[in-house]
């Protein structure tokens, strides 16, 4: 696959993660995605992400990303976004505040055979944990 199917790929799972659909992530993803989080543990396998995001969602009621710029290579995508919610769960380990946050990133996902297959997010965590406190 070329830059431009991975950026519609990668477009509709940023999509489908804005409607809290993960139910076509196996379309998006290898089963075995390696994913690494800012400050975290690798998160391995399609079952593993499945249950971030579903931690995610509920940490964060209202949850949103917004793609505010995004490009591509035959093998990657890169892309800067902002993640929006409402801390209303359990989020990193965090309980719940009731604040609103919003914090940027950047991500590098690499693609083969018309999946993603590794990712790195880098978002602001200062900016979250000043949110937070």
């Amino acid at each position: 696959m070329g830059a431009k199917e991975n950026l519609v790929l990668h477009t509709a799972w940023t999509e489908a993660e804005q409607r809290h659909d993960l139910t076509h992530h196996g379309d998006f993803m290898h089963r075995d995605i390696e994913f690494h989080p800012p400050g975290g543990e690798p998160v391995l396998g399609l079952e593993a992400y499945i249950t971030m995001m579903e931690a995610t969602y509920a940490g964060l009621d209202g949850f949103s990303v917004v793609l505010d710029d995004q490009f591509a290579t035959d093998d990657r995508v890169v892309c800067r976004y902002r993640t929006r919610g409402t801390h209303t769960g359990n989020l990193f380990g965090l309980p719940a505040t009731g604040r609103q946050i919003e914090v940027a990133g950047m991500s590098l996902w690499e693609f083969e055979d018309g999946k993603a297959r590794r990712g790195w997010s880098f978002s602001d965590v200062a900016a979250l944990m000043a949110q937070l406190s």
